[in-house]
């Protein structure tokens, strides 16, 4: 290699890893000038001295009769002897009436033994306390799923799985420690969503990818697709009129006295849905690209372009599907409701609930097939300019051959 194209390389690469570095250095600044000039929290929750949540232990079934309607649906009520196991009354033996409903007799049942999760409120004004059963608790099965689900990544991914679940608990943590106390604390929901995500998809990108050209490649596809998708975002909940109080959530966040931009919250809501499928796709993107450059170097920018869209052409295909039917499931309730009543179709997406949910998704699919070209033209240019001798995406040298 001569040295003028020595030069060029060095010069991209240098290029490809100062503007990464600025990036991230400057999403670092801006999420830690926020969390420490956070101003205090417009609502701490709930009083714990009026109403709290407990688990108890099932001492005795005193009473217990159920009934079974028309529909196959399953009534109990039970009389139950409960031991509360936490909070300020631990130890304290109290008897309750359970109320339930369900399509099987079991799901709705408490045995001797089981453990159940409590209301206990205290009237504020005569001191009064009172015991409501909740639900059955579920930590158990949810805990031994999550076992499951760790153990099969690191089988199936070993070392990338391993890191992966680095990256699935920092997402958790990042939105339980920064994105909702931040906007609690009365910030703009969707810039606060955008800045936290944005940092979070770059750290969680080089956990699983590490630190080259292919890393650098997809995290800069996928900063631009974040804010065209929050562009767009912005631009068609305004065009739409859409208020944020769709929903019967956001309704009871301001029943509670939480005074919040709801129409943000929507738009962080875009974002945060389109980032985790906006990961998977840039990043397969950008190996694709340096993969097909390692096999045949030869090729031509236009060449590795095309023949790198036609990898993600058919990526995007699943993965827009995959965004409607994630909608649907959720949603299948609600569906089969607007189906019994008899409303024109285009009268039902028109409700506000439904438009936010249409706009949520078809933003969400914009973004990510204008991801896909973005990013193959980023990691194009980069991997053309990599060093053929020393390949910056090296699946031989990766694998330790």
């Amino acid at each position: 290699m001569t040295d003028q194209p020595l030069q060029s390389t060095r010069a991209a690469r240098y290029l490809l890893e100062g503007v990464s570095v600025l990036l991230l250095l400057a999403l670092v600044v801006t999420l830690g000038v926020l969390h420490f000039t956070r101003p205090p929290t417009l609502y701490a929750g709930q009083d714990a001295s009026l109403e709290q949540t407990v688990q108890a232990r099932v001492l005795k079934v005193k009473q217990e009769s159920f009934t079974t309607d028309e529909s196959g649906l399953v009534q109990i009520s039970q009389t139950l002897e409960l031991e509360i196991l936490s909070g300020e009354r631990q130890g304290q033996k109290v008897e309750t009436q359970y109320n339930g409903f369900g399509p099987r007799l079991r799901d709705v049942q408490f045995r001797p033994g089981e453990r159940a999760l409590v209301m206990v409120s205290k009237n504020p004004l005569t001191g009064e306390m009172t015991f409501a059963v909740a639900d059955h608790v579920r930590l158990w099965p949810l805990g031994m799923l999550a076992a499951v689900f760790a153990l099969a990544t690191v089988l199936v991914g070993k070392w990338q799985g391993l890191r992966a679940l680095g990256g699935l608990l920092l997402s958790l943590a990042l939105i339980a420690g920064f994105i909702i106390p931040q906007i609690l604390a009365g910030r703009n929901p969707m810039v606060v969503s955008l800045l936290g995500t944005a940092l979070l998809m770059a750290v969680t990108l080089y956990m699983i990818q590490g630190w080259n050209p292919a890393g650098h490649s997809a995290l800069l596809g996928i900063l631009g697709s974040l804010g065209i998708t929050a562009l767009l975002a912005i631009f068609w909940a305004s065009v739409a009129h859409l208020t944020g109080f769709g929903s019967e959530e956001t309704l009871y966040l301001q029943a509670t006295g939480v005074h919040l931009d709801m129409s943000g919250l929507l738009l962080a809501g875009i974002i945060i849905g389109a980032a985790g499928v906006l990961d998977d796709v840039v990043l397969a993107q950008a190996v694709t690209v340096f993969e097909l450059t390692a096999v045949n170097p030869t090729l031509t920018f236009r060449e590795l372009y095309r023949r790198s869209m036609k990898i993600g052409n058919t990526h995007l295909a699943s993965m827009v599907n995959t965004l409607i039917l994630a909608y649907v499931s959720v949603a299948l309730p609600l569906l089969i409701l607007f189906n019994l009543y008899p409303e024109p179709w285009y009268l039902t997406l028109n409700r506000e609930f439904i438009a936010e949910e249409v706009v949520r998704t078809l933003v969400g699919s914009l973004g990510l097939l204008l991801a896909v070209p973005l990013t193959t033209v980023i990691a194009t240019w980069a991997a053309l300019k990599s060093d053929p001798v020393k390949p910056a995406y090296s699946p031989q040298r990766r694998r330790g051959r």
